[in-house]
């Protein structure tokens, strides 16, 4: 990956030097905001722009460059962000404003646009459903994502002779007024520069069609990101009969793709530690699903609905970006092991056929009803290891609370249930902790939202098994968007398949387990299909785990 733009921030407005940049991003409300800020170097600028508001009353509600001397480039931005304290209003404003500020700054030629906040934002008491505690990161991170150049553009740009990987060259942040102390702003820095480094990993790898990013060369990307990165090692299974033994249900959905070797799944394990042990609070088990290309298997998906089926590692990319960009800000506070299984679900003659019955890591025997539910397949055994290894280490006398999550683009139900929201699904141990809520409120602070769904007994007895012939249903015969409480289920799926259903609230204090099922498949893209395009990858849930697990 090429290196971040660099990265200047400034407590006063004064402090910005017009030679450092080549255009000035300003967001607000309201033009007005703009219009009274009291800094005398920009009141210049304001003085350039008074003439436009006085002939067109819509200026200054839509992004316009204005031509000026007054501001280093001679570009000036402005771009408003809309109210911020209505009912609906989050930090996505500030990052959207950001955004379309800077890509119009990097239209025009510009390479080092300096951005500026021009208004203070609402507290805590002014908003409902609002956090703005993290807009310098926010407003940093939509910078760098305007800047980023794709992994397949940048192939390409090279394979071409063209130079250019990045569309900036700096980026400058000024938080008005001393508004934000200097040690906040150089915190709020190290942060999204490590947070944008790995949600790059997951961006690189998900944009990677089916031949670029095979399991193989996902785990390869993997292990060159993190190589020489402290605090965190890497470890890959290859071996077809090592994962026939230690996950069975991502071997035989994996059967399929066992006739082409550069489709064969692997497993890889990414192990983080504190750089101080005795600081650690947590200990966080990560399971990602890494399906690099999804046909549906023999249950083969139909009409366009395969179109987009690269983008189902997603879950895996995610949690690998998090895990690098945890050792890149030396977290102290929490040790990570985290279980990316990747496979391509194909079709062929071995492929997993429904009517099988297949015995988990668990021991749990599972009814195969639908190739096309892999998802929960390749993450249940991993799911079972890490279950294996929380007991394990308490047996052994750690009493570090553990819990384990899982991360994937797991149905097109949670879609249509919340449109392109990621969820969470939790077990007992996790809800009565609010280990799903945390994700919810980190979510809101870095705008990535995440509605938290609950699971009901209905859940539970839609995979329990009726006969004496198998312990339980993989899933339905239905897609999940013709399913009720089709994104909710199959967490029951996993913790019954994985062994996690002795872990329960019931199981009492020393057995108990928290388990969190997060859905990405609304967060993981935009929504927004360019033409006959595919929809921009997000990088989620990279910053909303960082939110959530580093210290504040």
């Amino acid at each position: 990956m090429p290196s971040l733009p660099q990265i200047r921030v400034h407590a006063n407005f004064g402090d910005l030097s017009p030679s450092s940049h080549d255009a000035l991003v300003v967001v607000y409300s309201e033009f007005a905001d703009f219009c009274s800020l009291q800094s005398a170097s920009i009141s210049q600028a304001i003085e350039t722009v008074q003439p436009f508001a006085k002939v067109d009353k819509e200026f200054g509600k839509a992004v316009v460059l204005v031509p000026t001397a007054a501001v280093g480039g001679g570009r000036l931005i402005l771009s408003p962000m809309g109210s911020l304290a209505d009912d609906t209003d989050d930090v996505r404003k500030i990052a959207d404003a950001v955004k379309a500020g800077v890509l119009r700054a990097a239209e025009a030629g510009a390479r080092r646009p300096a951005i500026c906040v021009a208004q203070g934002l609402p507290s805590a008491d002014e908003v409902a459903d609002a956090d703005y505690s993290r807009w310098v990161e926010v407003a940093l991170l939509a910078a760098l994502d305007a800047s980023y150049v794709t992994l397949v553009v940048r192939e390409h740009r090279q394979s071409t002779g063209t130079t250019e990987l990045e569309k900036l060259e700096s980026i400058e942040l000024v938080a008005m007024d001393g508004s934000v102390s200097a040690d906040e702003l150089d915190r709020a820095v190290q942060r999204a520069s490590a947070i944008e480094t790995g949600r790059r990993l997951a961006v690189d790898m998900g944009y990677g069609d089916a031949q670029r990013m095979t399991p193989y060369n996902c785990a390869l990307a993997i292990r060159d990101a993190v190589k020489g990165v402290s605090g965190i090692t890497y470890e890959e299974i290859k071996d077809l009969d090592v994962i026939k033994r230690e996950y069975p249900l991502l071997y035989n959905s994996a059967r399929a793709s066992f006739s082409e070797p550069s489709t064969w799944p692997c497993v890889v394990k990414l192990e983080y530690r504190s750089p101080a042990p005795a600081e650690v609070q947590e200990h966080l088990y990560l399971v990602g699903k890494g399906v690099t290309y999804d046909t549906g298997g023999i249950t083969l998906k139909i009409g366009a609905a395969m179109r987009g089926m690269s983008r189902d590692k997603l879950g895996a990319c995610g949690v690998a970006g998090f895990a690098l960009a945890t050792a890149l800000v030396q977290e102290r506070r929490v040790n990570l092991s985290c279980i990316l299984a990747f496979e391509r679900n194909s079709i062929g003659p071995n492929a997993l056929l429904p009517d099988e019955v297949v015995v988990s890591r668990a021991g749990v025997r599972v009814l195969i009803n639908d190739t096309d539910a892999e998802g929960r397949l390749v993450m249940t055994d991993p799911v079972a290891e890490c279950r294996e290894r929380i007991m394990a280490a308490r047996a052994q006398g750690d009493s570090k609370p553990a819990a384990i999550y899982t991360a994937a683009t797991l149905t097109g139900h949670v879609i249509r249930a919340y449109g392109w929201y990621g969820a969470t699904v939790a077990n007992g141990p996790a809800r009565k902790g609010g280990f799903d809520r945390r994700l919810a409120v980190s979510g809101l602070a870095y705008g990535d939202p995440f509605e938290n769904s609950i699971m009901r007994r209905e859940d539970y007895s839609l995979v329990a098994s009726k006969t004496d012939r198998e312990d339980v249903y993989q899933s339905n015969a239905h897609p999940s968007t013709q399913t009720d409480r089709g994104h909710q289920y199959p967490a029951a799926f996993i913790i019954r398949a994985s062994g996690l259903d002795k872990h329960s609230l019931s199981a009492g204090a020393a057995a108990a387990i928290p388990f969190v099922h997060v859905d990405i498949a609304g967060s993981a893209e935009d929504g927004v299909e360019p033409g006959l395009g595919l929809c921009a990858i997000t990088g989620s849930p990279v910053a909303t785990f960082a939110g959530a697990f580093w210290s504040k």
